[in-house]
């Protein structure tokens, strides 16, 4: 677990505009690359980046937090678009489907993120993707959600936090796929993903749908 002082720490590099913390997190994705997030060390940072232990955990704090800070940094373009698409024009559905498809076609623009879910995610690694998506989802899919649950858009009667851990598990699993296009990433996303969110209003047959899909979410979730 993340001390409270890393936390600080993580957030403080969280961004490229420091051309020092860009150099880092550049020499950070080498290590990653080269090893994996679940075996990259604090040694292997060390080795990467030239910074001398002292000054590497005084910057930047516990391996746990460079990590974090890392995976921030790289998709911090990312969660921009996604805002972005988030205050764009079309629909709630149009736009959510957006978002989520460019979400799933993300590891397909970061190799170092490829090779790890090709990889798999063990605990630590999971771990690690899980606080950054917590952290992201908090600017893009979570507020988008609750507003469309105040406007009865989203009929989906599952609470905000476990659609949030249900898409954070769908978006890790639709992303190991390869696909053709963006449109074979949306065709999945339409078949698999929207349907639970019930973004228009059910009819008797969907909402007997909608609760079976609702009673295997809190199945998967309590496994």
């Amino acid at each position: 677990m993340i001390e409270s002082n890393d936390a600080s720490k993580a957030q403080e590099y969280d961004g490229p505009e420091n051309s020092q913390t860009s150099a880092f997190f550049d020499a950070v994705q080498r290590a990653v690359e080269d090893k994996g997030l679940e075996r990259v060390s604090q040694d292997d940072i060390i080795r990467y980046s030239g910074i001398p232990r002292t000054t590497l955990y005084r910057r930047y704090g516990s391996r746990e937090s460079i990590l974090n800070a890392f995976v921030l940094d790289r998709t911090a373009p990312d969660i921009a678009e996604c805002r972005r698409i988030a205050t764009g024009a079309g629909s709630f559905s149009e736009r959510f489907e957006e978002i989520l498809v460019f979400a799933i076609l993300a590891a397909h623009r970061h190799s170092w993120l490829q090779r790890q879910l090709d990889r798999g995610t063990p605990g630590n690694v999971e771990g690690i993707l899980a606080r950054a998506f917590q952290l992201s989802s908090e600017q893009t899919l979570i507020p988008f959600l609750i507003e469309a649950k105040k406007q009865g858009i989203c009929h989906c009667p599952a609470p905000i936090e476990e659609l949030r851990h249900w898409l954070m598990i769908q978006i890790f699993n639709l992303s190991r796929r390869q696909y053709a296009s963006a449109d074979e990433a949306r065709r999945v996303v339409r078949t698999y993903v929207l349907p639970v969110l019930a973004l228009e209003q059910p009819t008797p047959p969907m909402s007997e749908k909608i609760d079976f899909i609702y009673r295997n979410i809190q199945d998967c979730l309590a496994r």
